[in-house]
Formats: structure tokens, C-alpha cells, sequence
């Protein structure tokens, strides 16, 4: 056992100290460098080749990094090099003697220059030197930068540090100063005088740029609905999933997390819903490949395990999403609800660039979740009710104990003195928070290394990195080892080839949510109260709760768990060829490997699996996901103007899953649980089934001078999921746009008005079933009648069924002013889903209640207005904002023939309104003469008016149709800012409009039941006559409870403002790391839902519309360390 724990202490803290010592070893090779140099050895055999293939060959026996002309190099010819670990400062002499070249060494870098001439007797002419140095506005110096004297072939790039030296024969010159993605400079200079020389970035080479998976664009010149969704921002946040980071980040995106466990499932919309069965999720694309989505846990657990979990989200260079169809309907029939493209980094040619970032941290929850009345409170408010309960006694002397009717003050008070202990007693340790022992401060920490770089033929990006989080309750938790490869390998002019690989394993603690009186949260609010000890007296389990029993939260949490395992392998191998002048074919190959397995154990020692002596469940669940993608291109320009590009490609993806699990009970040792421990098979079952979509895409885009743009796209899909004569769908779009500011008649503008365009596209995407099946008649083969296996019907055959068709029309328009410091973008759209999956109704002599047909249609239309600036931008300061808003509306246009409306539970589907409107009993108050709610009746008179008399009686009241749940206003709005050393972000998410229904509240507004916990809203209960509140009187054993129907009481305002995510972060200055061989050492801290204002705190407003009980968001705190060299 002793080895074990040793083993144990070494998993714990060997992760941490391999990183301590990787970031010393890394950290002192900075001060070893120059002495490197001096040692290290080449060998060679080289005859009459380019210095180029010479210094390609030394970099590769070599840890150092060339900067070099190409041009240069490719000029001096190398004759006959034959060397053996020879140093590398003779090989480079060699190579160099003659040339007109020479070198310098810096910090691992050799850059190889133009020497200085050699003066000649016959030259007479005085020499000057002009010394200098490029930066950028920050004032960092530019590395590789040209300076050349105009005119003359006479000049160098900058060193390490951005300085450059130049003999000229003049007192006065002009040098052109120039680097890639910079505006090109020509200063005068004077002999003498040590220059400093600014380059600006240049705005029209840093152009947005859009990924569609089909092609990349710049956002300047596309004509569909895009948001680049920068996570510079929230880079600092620990986001366990992306879809985290799109929180407020781009305008029609919603983002809900229906749990607060790490790694539960996580559910995005784009522009509303589309679908009133089928999905309403987006497509996602990772590196061009459309990826597996959603839950994939194997246990059934409430919260589920989102697979994005399995993906490090600092390995995402950007995220794009596509809205509307321009591009999306190239993605058919899984695009109908938009897509979500992610794009990993990628390494860059030159220097090695090493990253090392650890963050450590605690959460806890972001808002105080139904909070409850403490031990003293809850015993005074039922000691209250039993006194009211004496007072309003209507039944017979003595049917109850000490009752009769007309009771005097004194007597009721008695009354209640005498029985408040069945109900609120103060036990032996004291009144118990339940909370304290059931939930904890929640922590975090996150270990990562990259490495990226690269040459002219090869790039590369790589990273590990280890996650762990603890949940806030006490089984929960999420840790992840993540690995990946990105490699980009030009093995010749026309020939590239790649490679993208994704290693990941994810383990999460989860429990049961819902309703489970053992779950943390609803048992400890619901019937834990706090006159319940956790322990007897003597130390046993308390297994005789008030209302509970035997079923003791802490008890089943304490020896059940619940556990996912999750192993990912996502690869991706790609090639393109440069057939001809502008014609390119690319092929993709992707394969996505998950398996996941689950344990789940009901110790024989709870009220979970004593009935059972123990009761152990194990599945496991492999997924498959297999894309091939052939695209052929090509791109022209003619007759300077004329901008052509055509696509065509062909796709097939096969999605496999294949499940098992078993149920054994009935253990003989509760310390041993597997499966072939247990004695007794409770259940046994297994599932296997694939899904195949083969898709032919065609494209074209065209644009003429940069100002007109046209595009049309048609893609055919053919899925597994449908009969043969609906198998094949078609989706297409068109766009167009016309950027006005490049317009001559628009230059008297261009002094404030940057950029002006216009946009519009429509087009048809879709949306398959959910079910694999779903048109074939199916038999189950797995009927038992009297332990001999049967055979039964179990789906009806629906050959009709097919595609849902998202018709979708967009329009905008993008403004640029002041040099594109202030930029707005504002879109409308419309969009309608016809042939929507609905259940119709089906008489129950077929043996079925209903079918799934193709018989609705819904209409979404919105705007969305989206503004960024760079408000102050000098030498020191930067300070820019980005405000998002979205507005959207849906309703019902058609529903099956003639029919208007279908009502289920608390909603109304009705053609005319939204499909989430809310429909139910009218709360009308509390009656201040005796303290009871009252209802409206809204029963209807011949003229169609509503009767708006009260009653006491919530089964006299009629249900009528209220408020919509989803909200009129939702945006975010961003600021960063940065000043010399130090920066700042910060993001506010904003909602207005939306209703949210707690029906969770059936287990708390009861009024008076003793044996239960009591919300802290009946702190404003009414008490005596006249009181004007919406808080029933409390009675224990009302006869009339609120829990027993569904109210506008309800019913509350959605309405929140949040801070979402701030970031502090302090640089240290370069001059300092640079001495220890380090660029860059960044602390910070950051927050995450820091403060939050809603119209309705008594549950946080983003736990949904129907928040019921699972774990609500969290408040995260993380401070954190990253360092580049």
C-alpha cells in the first residue's frame, strides 16, 4: 500500500515538477547560446549547388535560424564544400568568401547580409556611416526589416534588436524602409544622426480574412454573413469547451450551458431555432473537416461530456461563424442552423517560437442559487404556520390532536409549541448547512507548452497540455491531457502536403442532477433541512431525515460516483497540387476516433443501492467519423480587372457508433466494484448504427476591380437517413455586393469614409432527421414473452419523410470611417424553414399515438448590428471597443393542414405566434384581506373578452396564452486596453426581452410544508391584514398549494447585465527578459461572471428558460503566467 501512495504523491505532483523543470532547462539554454555557437559542428558534402541548399542543410543539423535574402542566396554558388565536423563558423567562411556576403549571430539567429565594400585606392570619394533603428508604434523592434539607399543596390535588414548600419558616399540620402505587412517608408537621412524609423502596420494586408472550408476570403470582399470572433480576449479565461468563448462575442450567437459541472454539454444557436424535432445546432468545422458534436457520454449522465471538451482551446488560432447561406449552404444539409469553422494554429517561417503558460485558480457559484432559510428562520416560519393553521382549523374537535374549530391566539400558539419539533427540531450538533459539506470552493489548474516555426518548405505547431478542474460540488471534476500536431510541408513548387493531429483524454466526475433527492443540488434544497444531522450523536450516517428517510445526500455522495473516460484521436492528412496556371486540386483526409466508456456505482451502504447490495453499471460507446473531401480549383484574373474562381469537389463522411453496457448488482464487497464481482445481471444491451452522406459541391465566385462581387454555389447531398426516393437533396445560394467607396465619384468622401459596401444573398440549406432510421418499418427482435424471445412491431414505415429546407435571405451593409478606426456592420434577415419535422397524431389502434412527418413551417427574422474602433492609438496607449446587438422573432406559420394550435404542458404552439410562448393559469395576487392567492378566471364571454374575475380556486381559472421566452435584445460589449507594460479586457453580456418559467418551483412554493426547506421569498409572505405582497400566507397543511399548478407566479423577467470575463495582465519589460534569452514574461489574473445584475436574483439568469436543478454557472478566478522565448 505505502508503494502505491508513493505512486499516488508522484501522479499529483510529477506533472507540475516535469513543467518546472522543462521551463529551467528552457529558460537557461537562452544564456548558453553564444557559446552553441562556438561548438557546434556540420557536416557536409556539397558541389556546385545554391548557397540556399547549404544554409537549408545546415539549419537542419543545427538548432540555429537563418535570415537571408533569397534572392542573394540563390546568386553565390557553392563549388565544392566537403566537410566533417567542422565548426560552423569555418563552413559559413566558406561558403561566404567572395560572395559580397557576410553574417552576424544573435540569439540563436544567423542573418546572413551584404557586406560593406572595400575601399580601393581608386575610390576618392569620403565614406558616412548612417546608423538607426525600425520599430513598430509600440516601439518593439523589427527584426528582418529592409533598408536600402534609394537608387542603389547599397543596403541590409535590421539585426535582432531592429538596428541597421549603412556606408554611403553622400551627406544627405533617402532610404526606403520596408517589412511584410507594414507600410513601406522613405525617410531622409543625415550622416551622423542616429535614426528612429516607425513602420504602421498596414491595414489592407491585415484585412479580416473569412475561412469558409471551401476557400478563404477577405472579409472585404464577402458577400454573406460572417462574425471573426476574436479570443484574445478571453485567451486568459479557463474555457473548458470554445463554445465558452462565444459568449457575447458575436451578435445572433447564443450560448447555453445547461450545467455547471466541467465539461457538460454545451448547445449554441445561430439566429434562433429552426427546427421544431431535428437539430438545432450549427455545423462545426475544425481545419476545413466537419466534426463530431454534442453529448458524448456513456453513462446518461443529466450534464453529459461535451467532445469539444477534448479540444485545448489555446490551440485555436480563430473562429469564424457563418450565418446566413453564401457559404453555408456548401455545407448542405448540416448547415440549415449555420456554421462554426475553427481554425488551429499554424507555425510561421522563421525564428523557433517556445510557449510555457500556467494558470492556477477557484470558482464558486456566480450567484447565490435558491437560496433557503437557515435552521433558526425555517423553525420560527413553521412554528408561525402551525399557529396559522390552529386559527383557520375548520375541521372537527379532536379529529387532529389539540384542534377545534375557533382556537384563541394562545391556544394556536400552544398548538404550535407542542408540534414544532416533528417538523423544525434543533438536533444534538446543532442546525446543518448542508451546503458546507455537499459543495466547496471549486479550483483549477492548466499546464501548457507549444512550440511553432518553421522555414520557407516546413512549418510546424505543436503543444501539450494538462487540464484539472474540481467542481464545486463534491463529485464533481474534469482532467484532460491534450496533444497536438500541426505540420505544413511544401515538397515541391507545385506540390504541399500536411498533416493535423489531435490526441486527447478526458476524464470527468459528474452525478445525478434532476430530481434525485440524493443529488446535491436538489436534495439539499428540496428535503435536507437544516434540522437534519449528517451524523448521529455516535458518529453513524444519519439515516432517518425528516422528509428523506434513509436517503442521506452526504451519505450517497460520499460512496456512490459516476465517471466518464473519453479518448479522442482526431486526424487529418491533406495534399494539394498545382495542376496548372491557377488550377489546384486538394484532397482531405480526416478520421475522428472517440471511445468513451463510463462507471457508475450504487454503494450497498446508501439508499441508492442497499435494496441491491450494490449496484455497478459499465458502457462503453466507440464513435466514427470519417470525412474524405476532393476539391478541384481554379482561380484566374483577366484582363487585370476580371477576378475569377470556380470550384468543384466531391465528399463522402460515414459516421459509425457502436455501445454496450450492463447493469450487475448485488455484491459481496462494496470495495470491489466491477462487473464480474457482482452475481446478480440486471440488465444487458447493446446498439450499433451508421449514417453515410455522399455531397457533390460546385462554386463560383467573380468579382471585377475589387468593387462588384458575385457568387452562386450548388451543392447535392444524398444521406443514409432518408428512403431512396427522397434520398438526394439540393441547396444552392447566390450573392452579391457592391463596395460604393471604391467608386470614383466617392473620393471627395474618402477623407472620413473609409469603406462603404452593400450585400445580399439567398439560398436553400437543410436539416436531416435525428434518427438514423427514422423512414424504415422496424421489428424488435428483443421481445421476451415468458423468457422466450419475440418479435413486435416498433416503427412504422414513412417513405415520405424528408429534407427540412431552410430558405434563408440576408442583407447588409458594412461601413468603414476615419481609416477604418470606427467600422459598423448592420444585417437583416429573414429566415423560413419549410417541410419542419412534426409528430402527427395517429389513432391508437394502429398500436402507435403518432408519426414524424414533414408538415410545418416557422419563420426567424431579425437584425444584427455590430460596431468595433480603435478609439486612442499612440506610441504607449491602444484602447479599442466592440459593441454586438441581435434581435430575433420567430412564429408558427403552418402547422399540420387545418390545424391552428397544439398546447403542451406550460407552452402554446399556435400558428401566428412564437413557438415558445407561454401558456397558463393567471396569477392575480395575494387577496390582502386573509393572506390567499387568487387567479384569474379569463373564462370567454360571446364577445371573445376576456372575464378578469378573481377566484380562489386555481381549477376555476383557464390557461391563456402570455409572454415569449426568448428575448428581444441580447449583445456584448468589449474593451481592451493596453498601456506600455500593462493590459486590460474586459467583456459585459447583456439580455433584455426574455420569460423564464421556474417550474422547479412546484417543489418549493408550498406554503406551509413543514417537512421541507422554505425558500427566503417567504421573508415577504403576507402576516396580517391589509399586507399588499405575492407571497402566500404560510400555513403547514394549506389545503390549496402553488406547488400543485402551473401560474404566472412563475413566471419572471429574463432581464441580466454581466460582467462577463476582465483581464489584468502586466508584461515585463523587454530589456529585461531579453538579457536571460526570454521575449516575453506576461503575469496576469482574470475573472469570469464577476458581477452580475438581473431583474429576478433568485436564480441566475443564464441557467435558461426552464432552469430546473442542475448546477448553475460558475465565478471563476485564475491567475496566471506565460512565457515566450
Amino acid at each position: 500500500m505505502e508503494k502505491l501512495r508513493n505512486v499516488a504523491r508522484f501522479g499529483k505532483y510529477g506533472k507540475r515538477l516535469c513543467m518546472m523543470f522543462l521551463f529551467l532547462c528552457i529558460t537557461t539554454s537562452g544564456l548558453m547560446r553564444a557559446s552553441v555557437f562556438a561548438q557546434t559542428t556540420v557536416t557536409a558534402k556539397f558541389r556546385n549547388v545554391t548557397l540556399n541548399e547549404v544554409l537549408w542543410e545546415i539549419q537542419k543539423q543545427t538548432d540555429f535560424t537563418f535570415i537571408y535574402s533569397t534572392n542573394d542566396a540563390k546568386k553565390v554558388r557553392v563549388e565544392n564544400l566537403d566537410v566533417k565536423n567542422e565548426l560552423i563558423s569555418e563552413v559559413l567562411n566558406k561558403c561566404l568568401r567572395n560572395s559580397g556576403l557576410t553574417y552576424t549571430v544573435h540569439d540563436g539567429v544567423i542573418a546572413i547580409r551584404k557586406a560593406e565594400p572595400v575601399r580601393t585606392e581608386t575610390v576618392a570619394r569620403e565614406k558616412y556611416t548612417i546608423t538607426g533603428k525600425v520599430i513598430e508604434d509600440s516601439g518593439e523592434p523589427i527584426i528582418g526589416a529592409n533598408v536600402i539607399v534609394k537608387g542603389t543596390t547599397n543596403g541590409m535588414m535590421t539585426d535582432m534588436d531592429g538596428n541597421f548600419h549603412l556606408e554611403v558616399t553622400d551627406k544627405k540620402v533617402t532610404l526606403m524602409v520596408s517589412y511584410i505587412g507594414y507600410t513601406s517608408q522613405e525617410v531622409v537621412a543625415t550622416p551622423g544622426k542616429p535614426m528612429s524609423i516607425i513602420l504602421k502596420v498596414d491595414n489592407n494586408l491585415l484585412d479580416e480574412v473569412i475561412v469558409t472550408g471551401y476557400g478563404t476570403f477577405k472579409k472585404s470582399a464577402y458577400a454573406g454573413s460572417a462574425s471573426i470572433v476574436k479570443t484574445d480576449a478571453v485567451k486568459d479565461v479557463p474555457n473548458v469547451s470554445f463554445q465558452q468563448m462565444l459568449e457575447g462575442a458575436a451578435p445572433g450567437v447564443s450560448v447555453n450551458t445547461g450545467s455547471g459541472i466541467p465539461g457538460s454539454s454545451t448547445s449554441i444557436r445561430i439566429r434562433g431555432m429552426g427546427s421544431f424535432n431535428a437539430s438545432n445546432s450549427p455545423l462545426y468545422v475544425v481545419d476545413g473537416v466537419p466534426v463530431l458534436s454534442g453529448n458524448i457520454g456513456a453513462s446518461g449522465s443529466d450534464s453529459g461530456l461535451d467532445v469539444m471538451s477534448t479540444l485545448n482551446t489555446s490551440d485555436i488560432e480563430s473562429i469564424t461563424v457563418i450565418k446566413d447561406a453564401a457559404a453555408a449552404s456548401l455545407y448542405g444539409s448540416r448547415a440549415a442552423n449555420g456554421v462554426v469553422i475553427i481554425t488551429t494554429k499554424q507555425g510561421k517561417a522563421g525564428k523557433p517560437v517556445f510557449k510555457l503558460k500556467s494558470d492556477w485558480g477557484f470558482s464558486n457559484f456566480a450567484m447565490p442559487f435558491r437560496e433557503l432559510m437557515g435552521g433558526q428562520e425555517r423553525r420560527n416560519l413553521i412554528h408561525e404556520g402551525l399557529r396559522n393553521y390552529a386559527l383557520t382549523y375548520s375541521g372537527k374537535t379532536d379529529d387532529e390532536v389539540g384542534l377545534h374549530q375557533g382556537m384563541t391566539e394562545n391556544e394556536a400558539w400552544a398548538y404550535a409549541d407542542s408540534n414544532i419539533d416533528q417538523y423544525a427540531p434543533i438536533p444534538w450538533c446543532g442546525f446543518v448547512n448542508w451546503d458546507d459539506y455537499l459543495f466547496r470552493n471549486g479550483s483549477h489548474q492548466n499546464y501548457e507548452f507549444s512550440a511553432s516555426g518553421g522555414q520557407e518548405k516546413i512549418k510546424y505547431y505543436t503543444s501539450i497540455g494538462y487540464m484539472k478542474q474540481d467542481g464545486v460540488t463534491i463529485n464533481s471534476g474534469l482532467e484532460r491531457i491534450s496533444a497536438r500536431l500541426n505540420v505544413d510541408y511544401q515538397m515541391a513548387k507545385w506540390m504541399n502536403i500536411g498533416a493535423k493531429i489531435q490526441f486527447s483524454k478526458v476524464n470527468q466526475d459528474t452525478y445525478s442532477e434532476g430530481t434525485s433527492y440524493t443529488s446535491p443540488i436538489y436534495g439539499t434544497r428540496n428535503g435536507a433541512t437544516p434540522s437534519d444531522p449528517i451524523w448521529n450523536e455516535d458518529g453513524t450516517w444519519n439515516r432517518a431525515l425528516i422528509k428523506l428517510d434513509d436517503r442521506n445526500p452526504m451519505l450517497s455522495n460520499s460512496y456512490n460516483f459516476k465517471r466518464e473516460y473519453a479518448t479522442r484521436s482526431f486526424n487529418t492528412v491533406y495534399a494539394s497540387f498545382d495542376i496548372w496556371k491557377g488550377i489546384k486540386f486538394a484532397s482531405t483526409f480526416s478520421y475522428d476516433f472517440v471511445m468513451n466508456k463510463s462507471r457508475a456505482w450504487k454503494d450497498p451502504r446508501t439508499s441508492d443501492g442497499d435494496d441491491d447490495n450494490g449496484r455497478f453499471s459499465k458502457d462503453y460507446n466507440d464513435i466514427t467519423n470519417m470525412t474524405w473531401s476532393n476539391i478541384l480549383t481554379y482561380q484566374t484574373k483577366i484582363k487585370k480587372k476580371h477576378n475569377l474562381d470556380l470550384l468543384v469537389g466531391y465528399e463522402i463522411n460515414s459516421k459509425k457508433s457502436d455501445g454496450l453496457g450492463t447493469t450487475i448488482s448485488n455484491f459481496a464487497r462494496w470495495d470491489k466494484p466491477e462487473v464480474n464481482n457482482g452475481v446478480v445481471y440486471q440488465s444487458m444491451g447493446g446498439s450499433n448504427s451508421t449514417t453515410r452522406i455522399v455531397s457533390y459541391i460546385t462554386r463560383a465566385n467573380y468579382d471585377y476591380d475589387n468593387k462588384y462581387y458575385l457568387g452562386a454555389s450548388w451543392r447535392t447531398d444524398g444521406s443514409s437517413r432518408l428512403a431512396r426516393e427522397n434520398r438526394w437533396g439540393n441547396f444552392w445560394s447566390l450573392s452579391g455586393a457592391w463596395r460604393v467607396s471604391s467608386e470614383s465619384f466617392m473620393k471627395p468622401l474618402q477623407n472620413w469614409l473609409s469603406d462603404l459596401k452593400l450585400r445580399v444573398s439567398y439560398g436553400v440549406n437543410g436539416t436531416l432527421p435525428s434518427s438514423y432510421y427514422g423512414y424504415m418499418g422496424l421489428s424488435s427482435l428483443t421481445s421476451n414473452y415468458n423468457d422466450n424471445p419475440g418479435i413486435t412491431q416498433s416503427q412504422l414505415e414513412n417513405k415520405e419523410l424528408t429534407w427540412e429546407t431552410n430558405y434563408n435571405f440576408n442583407s447588409g451593409i458594412d461601413l468603414g470611417f476615419f481609416d477604418n478606426r470606427l467600422n459598423v456592420t448592420f444585417e437583416y434577415y429573414v429566415r423560413t424553414t419549410k417541410n419542419l419535422l412534426y409528430s402527427r397524431p395517429l389513432s391508437l389502434a394502429t398500436g402507435f399515438s403518432s408519426y414524424l412527418a414533414n408538415i410545418g413551417k416557422l419563420q426567424n427574422k431579425g437584425y444584427e448590428l455590430e460596431i468595433r474602433s480603435t478609439n486612442i492609438e499612440t506610441k504607449d496607449f491602444r484602447w479599442s471597443t466592440s459593441l454586438n446587438l441581435g434581435h430575433n422573432a420567430n412564429k408558427i406559420l403552418k402547422l399540420d393542414g387545418d390545424l391552428k394550435q397544439v398546447t403542451s404542458g406550460t407552452s402554446i404552439h399556435k400558428v401566428g405566434l412564437p413557438y415558445s410562448t407561454y401558456y397558463m393559469i393567471e396569477f392575480a395576487g395575494i387577496d390582502p384581506a386573509d393572506g390567499e392567492p387568487m387567479f384569474y378566471k379569463n373564462t370567454t364571454d360571446e364577445n371573445g373578452n376576456l372575464n378578469k374575475e378573481t377566484t380562489k380556486d386555481p381549477r376555476s381559472a383557464e390557461k391563456v396564452i402570455l409572454q415569449c421566452a426568448d428575448p428581444t435584445i441580447t449583445g456584448g460589449l468589449g474593451n481592451s486596453i493596453s498601456y506600455k507594460w500593462f493590459d486590460l479586457n474586459f467583456n459585459v453580456n447583456f439580455s433584455f426581452g426574455a420569460w423564464n418559467y421556474d417550474g422547479s418551483a412546484s417543489k418549493l412554493e408550498h406554503g406551509g410544508d413543514g417537512t421541507l426547506n422554505i425558500p427566503i421569498y417567504y421573508r415577504k409572505r403576507w402576516q396580517k391584514e391589509g399586507d399588499e405582497t405575492s407571497i402566500e400566507r404560510f400555513v403547514v397543511g394549506r389545503s390549496i398549494s402553488m406547488t400543485d399548478y402551473a401560474t404566472t407566479r412563475r413566471l419572471y423577467s429574463g432581464d441580466y447585465v454581466r460582467l462577463k470575463n476582465l483581464t489584468f495582465g502586466f508584461t515585463l519589460p523587454k530589456t529585461w527578459t531579453r538579457k536571460v534569452g526570454i521575449d516575453n514574461i506576461r503575469l496576469y489574473a482574470s475573472g469570469n461572471n464577476l458581477l452580475t445584475w438581473a431583474a429576478y436574483d433568485y436564480i441566475d439568469p443564464e441557467s435558461g428558460s426552464s432552469p430546473s436543478w442542475d448546477t448553475p454557472p460558475m465565478r471563476t478566478y485564475t491567475f496566471g503566467l506565460e512565457v515566450k522565448f
